[in-house]
């Protein structure tokens, strides 16, 4: 299941990063190679900074756990950090933006409670 973080974001109350969350599900949704259907075959967490100043002014989003697969190509790849590059931006179209993309292979070490 692969992880979005989204970091740098500035204070938001719940009901933004709420929506916020619709939109990066919506835009992994998209990728419809990816094969995932909605918010329960992916994580997404804010973490916060200890440092508010910046705070929005760049924001880096890290998609981790992506597991991988010949259909998860790097166009593919390449495809879901510009829909997540997007959805951050319409919400933040100030920011710099910056998407990391990091293909897992459950070989190199995985385990979880519900495989």
């Amino acid at each position: 299941m692969p992880v979005i973080k989204v970091w740098c974001l500035p204070s938001m109350t719940e009901k933004q990063l709420q929506k916020l969350h619709k939109d990066i599900v919506g835009a992994v949704v998209s990728v419809e190679e990816l094969g995932l259907k909605g918010e329960d075959d992916m994580t997404c967490l804010f973490p916060s900074d200890m440092m508010s100043y910046g705070l929005g002014s760049e924001i880096i989003i890290e998609v981790t756990g992506l597991f991988e697969k010949p259909e998860r190509t790097y166009e593919v790849r390449n495809l879901l950090a510009l829909f997540l590059g997007g959805a951050i931006a319409k919400r933040f179209p100030r920011a710099r933006i910056e998407c990391f993309i990091y293909p897992f292979n459950p070989k190199q070490g995985f385990w979880s409670s519900s495989s």
